[in-house]
């Protein structure tokens, strides 16, 4: 009676132990998988946003030109909001697309910009990134070399980088956010995390090329 009454408790529980391992096993490829689909559904939204933009090039040069009005007093510029971003390293043969905010929900679907840092080609832009989840975009970033370029693509322009050097530093240390890196020259700094996990962070600092 009593090896009944085991085979019947021990069989649930090893299923149980079964469907929790493959779970397990199943967690990191799905974070990939979902990775992966977000960047995908991020170019499409950026190849279509590029063919608006040439479209309505293509309409302002066929229009006739007006006679520009004087205005008595400008209106106050807006707070631009960070427009979808290819970033692309050909050394590292990385193509990546950013949105705006270091959120969970952000950095799931790709690199974030940090939303008090600048625009590109202002000051200093700031992007963090996963290393080893969600399709790991910064996997390669600490491969970097001075030299190397990087470039920011979006409906505003395009703006090449050249790296100046890449270092690990504490999580703690703010003062690789700060907007008087960019004060000289305009400022890239990509942000991703040291593997295997710790608290440090890995540091790549670019300046904006000059034509």
């Amino acid at each position: 009676m009593s090896r009944l009454t085991d085979s019947r408790f021990l069989r649930p529980a090893l299923n149980i132990i079964i469907i929790a391992g493959l779970v397990l096993a199943a967690w990191p490829f799905g974070q990939t998988v979902y990775g992966k689909w977000s960047q995908r559904s991020l170019q499409s939204e950026f190849e279509s946003e590029k063919a608006a933009q040439a479209h309505q090039k293509k309409l302002a040069q066929q229009a006739k030109p007006k006679k520009a009005v004087q205005l008595a007093s400008a209106p106050k510029r807006k707070i631009e909001k960070w427009p979808l971003t290819k970033l692309s390293i050909p050394s590292i043969e990385l193509d990546t697309y950013v949105v705006q905010g270091w959120d969970d929900a952000s950095l799931r679907r790709g690199p974030g910009h940090y939303p008090y840092s600048n625009l590109p080609g202002e000051g200093n832009c700031v992007i963090a990134g996963h290393r080893n989840v969600y399709g790991s975009p910064f996997y390669r970033v600490d491969e970097l070399l001075p030299g190397a370029e990087i470039t920011l693509e979006s409906r505003k322009g395009t703006f090449t980088y050249i790296v100046l050097q890449t270092f690990p530093t504490p999580d703690t240390n703010t003062l690789v956010l700060s907007p008087e890196l960019g004060r000289e020259k305009p400022m890239l700094t990509l942000i991703t995390c040291t593997m295997p996990h710790t608290s440090n962070r890995v540091i790549l600092q670019a300046v904006l090329k000059q034509e």
